[in-house]
């Protein structure tokens, strides 16, 4: 079995990986030597044991310690026991109807199980997921999935290490974005996939968490409208069952456990999600 540099080294050398990273100082060209990323003038970026890349300008690295290791554990196991089963297979299928040897880049990835999970209903060979995040404990959690066409990157959704037009599919789900970026990157007839939060969307842990609502759906949507076209809409709603370890990850996967109450439990959880296919508009591109 290979280590997990070893695996992260042979994904970035395939065909469809190798030529769509620029380097974050200089945006010149990068090109994988030994176990670094080096770009045109030198810039080098190593790839670590674990089997990231940290692919920023050095003062862009944040340390933020709400989002631990605890957190990002308890959010893989959460999600690993299929809460998100249905978004799971409606993106899996809408990236299928796409076509294969797909370049799919999740903005924000967080510990990657998402994506992982999303991979393996693909079941494609050629089909790969650059994840990128801020988070660098995330990113390390994610390194788990490098031996799945899954390169983890420590990267700044702001400015993204990544070409003009190299992308087949973003995602973001449930994370912010910079549409500006997004646009840059994705190619003339690629897709986003963008996923939000419903009212009801984890109400029952909003409730004894005492978390105010999410912003106004109606609102949300408005703005996708002013920059992109709308391809399809889907909607999830579904109440899960929980035991009490599930509750326990769930409690465990918000920075705002700490208003837990111990003596309130949940029973049921709400996922409640809009899924928008979008395409840049062309006053936008």
């Amino acid at each position: 079995m290979l280590r997990k540099i070893e695996y992260t080294k042979e994904n970035l050398s395939n065909v469809i990986i190798t030529k769509i990273f620029r380097c974050p100082i200089c945006h010149n060209s990068i090109k994988i030597s030994d176990n670094s990323l080096i770009c045109d003038k030198n810039h080098c970026y190593d790839i670590t044991k674990k089997g990231y890349v940290t692919l920023l300008k050095k003062n862009k690295l944040r340390i933020d310690n709400t989002y631990d290791i605890n957190l990002f554990k308890n959010r893989t196991e959460f999600i690993s026991k299929g809460f998100y089963s249905e978004l799971h297979s409606l993106l899996s299928q809408i990236i299928k109807e796409k076509g294969t040897s797909q370049l799919i880049v999740d903005m924000g990835c967080g510990d990657g199980t998402h994506d992982n999970i999303i991979l393996n209903l693909i079941n494609d060979n050629q089909t790969f997921i650059v994840g990128t995040d801020i988070s660098k404990v995330g990113i390390e959690c994610s390194t788990n999935y490098v031996s799945n066409n899954f390169i983890p990157l420590v990267a700044d959704l702001n400015y993204m290490p990544l070409k003009d037009e190299c992308t087949d599919v973003i995602l973001n789900i449930l994370s912010p974005s910079n549409e500006k970026e997004m646009n840059r990157i994705l190619k003339q007839d690629g897709i986003i996939i963008k996923v939000t939060p419903k009212k009801e969307y984890l109400c029952e842990l909003r409730q004894i968490l005492n978390i105010k609502e999410y912003e106004n759906e109606l609102q949300i949507e408005k703005n996708i409208n002013k920059n992109y076209i709308i391809l399809k809409k889907y909607i999830i709603n579904e109440q899960k069952e929980l035991d009490e370890e599930s509750m326990l990850n769930l409690i465990n996967m918000t920075p705002l456990s700490k208003n837990y109450d111990c003596n309130k439990n949940i029973e049921k959880i709400t996922i409640a999600l809009n899924v928008y296919v979008l395409k840049v508009s062309n006053q936008c591109a």
